[in-house]
């Protein structure tokens, strides 16, 4: 008696201990995600910043490029300026910090210069992106969101900004070859990232590749008529500037709304994982209880338990169908699983009509035989992952997968018309033959419950008999 409660007491310890080790790990793993989230998240406020003085210095440079020294946009330039030192000391990056010092003033602006210093903030932009891991995920929702605001809408925002600060250089309505040329480099790179942009279609068809497509074509499309194929341009400097921001404009909106679903996506996913930890801990206090109390109670009971699985018998002898056992001890979890992946079935009870006449005319034996016919014909006429079940004396009971009451029905007047062709000899000679009545009821749109559904199927068979029998009836809710 000792050693089996050393034995006890050694499987305990083992198990308990298995039980906070794991946890403990899946704790750990769950806690590394969220504080991947966290720094995910984080890095998007800093990305918003670097694009929002990105996107003032593409500004700033396009308006140095215009021919006009008005002082309404010299003070626009200076307020630009402004803002971009606010937003640098609020990101306390001293790279973008020492780029915004060392610009040139009005005086000495370069379009050169300025797309120099934008590159070099793409270039962070990005390095933040990539410091977070903001583009290694597995869900393919983050992993559009997160390279659309990493490696397309950033990059088609500067190439249109490039050909609005060009273009916005026009004099006496014309532009130089030379600036035709660099709008059309621009161009090819556009063009270059919205065919990926496509490609990105077949995975996730959403407001961002449909509108941006469209929107940007149309773009493109105005640049080369009114731009490039033509040598007098009718537009003056601020015209052409004020056109492209309208579109670079939409940019900047479609990336706010693809940041702002992404940083949503994030504090969602720390939600489910700070509840999942919060759920780790209470499985682990939960499996140490229930382990303590299954232990105990199995170390009693082990014994009656080995004699019911070895007396346990799921299949009907006669039909080798399964039988009613099978059905309540089973049914429950076919039931969790189908819900768990949303799945429905009928159900069908069927019964064979007057079959009590049978037994009392030609005895049971042929009666037996009328049973094992109707279950041939049942299994016969099933798919493998339906159920055919006795589910007691002339009583059947059929569940059909992923089928509705219309699947059902033609089912089931297949099984009529299979059994009723059958010729059955009675002990002088004599030929019988058998019909069926069957009511149906689905799950779960009829109920979620699956013994409600039986009943109802149940309910829909009675009716069936008390109609006329070799019929079949759906149930109907009265």
């Amino acid at each position: 008696m000792l050693k089996k409660y050393i034995y006890l007491i050694i499987n305990l310890v083992l198990l308990i201990s298995g039980i906070i080790i794991v946890h403990t790990y899946a704790y750990n793993y769950v806690e590394k995600e969220v504080v991947q989230l966290e720094q995910k998240n984080s890095a998007l406020d800093k990305m918003k910043n670097i694009y929002a003085i990105i996107t003032n210095l593409q500004k700033i440079r396009g308006l140095h490029n215009i021919n006009s020294k008005e002082a309404k946009l010299v003070d626009t330039i200076n307020k630009l300026k402004k803002q971009n030192y606010t937003l640098a000391s609020q990101i306390h990056n001293q790279k973008i910090l020492a780029i915004l010092k060392k610009h040139p003033n009005e005086a000495t602006a370069d379009f050169k210069t300025y797309t120099y210093d934008i590159e070099a903030l793409l270039l962070l932009y990005k390095l933040t992106a990539y410091n977070a891991h903001l583009t290694l995920n597995s869900d393919i929702k983050e992993y559009l969101l997160s390279k659309t605001i990493t490696n397309t809408l950033p990059y088609i925002t500067e190439y249109f900004a490039r050909i609005r600060g060009l273009a916005s250089s026009v004099s006496k309505h014309k532009l130089d070859k030379d600036i035709k040329i660099k709008i059309k480099n621009q161009l090819y790179m556009i063009e270059e990232l919205l065919k990926n942009t496509q490609e990105m279609q077949y995975f996730n068809n959403s407001y961002f590749t449909n509108e941006l497509l469209a929107s940007q074509q149309k773009e493109i499309k105005f640049i080369r008529n009114k731009l490039l194929d033509t040598d007098i341009i009718q537009s003056d400097g601020f015209e052409i500037f004020n056109t492209i921001t309208k579109n670079i404009n939409f940019l900047n909106k479609l990336y706010y709304k693809n940041i702002q679903e992404l940083s949503l996506y994030y504090q969602n996913t720390i939600k489910q994982k700070n509840f999942i930890k919060s759920l780790i801990i209470l499985i682990c206090i939960l499996s140490i209880v229930i382990v303590l109390s299954l232990n105990l109670f199995y170390f009693r009971k082990i014994q009656q338990y080995i004699q019911k699985i070895e007396h346990l018998n799921i299949i009907d002898p006669m039909t080798q169908l399964y039988n009613r056992r099978f059905l309540e001890n089973f049914i429950d979890k076919f039931i969790n699983q189908v819900q768990r992946q949303s799945e429905f079935f009928t159900v069908l009870m069927l019964d064979i009509d007057f079959f009590k006449k049978v037994n009392d005319t030609y005895g049971h034996d042929i009666g037996d035989k009328v049973i094992i016919a109707i279950a041939e014909v049942l299994q016969t006429n099933i798919r493998k992952s339906d159920l055919a079940i006795r589910y007691g004396g002339e009583e059947f009971m059929v569940l059909l997968h992923y089928a509705d009451t219309k699947v059902a029905y033609t089912i089931a007047k297949k099984f009529q018309d299979a059994i009723e062709a059958i010729e059955f000899h009675g002990n002088n000679g004599e030929i019988f033959h058998k019909t069926l009545s069957i009511g149906i009821a689905e799950f779960p749109k009829n109920t979620d419950n699956i013994w409600n559904c039986i009943k109802l199927a149940d309910e829909a068979l009675y009716t069936a008999k008390t109609t006329g029998r070799n019929k079949t009836v759906i149930y109907t809710k009265k």
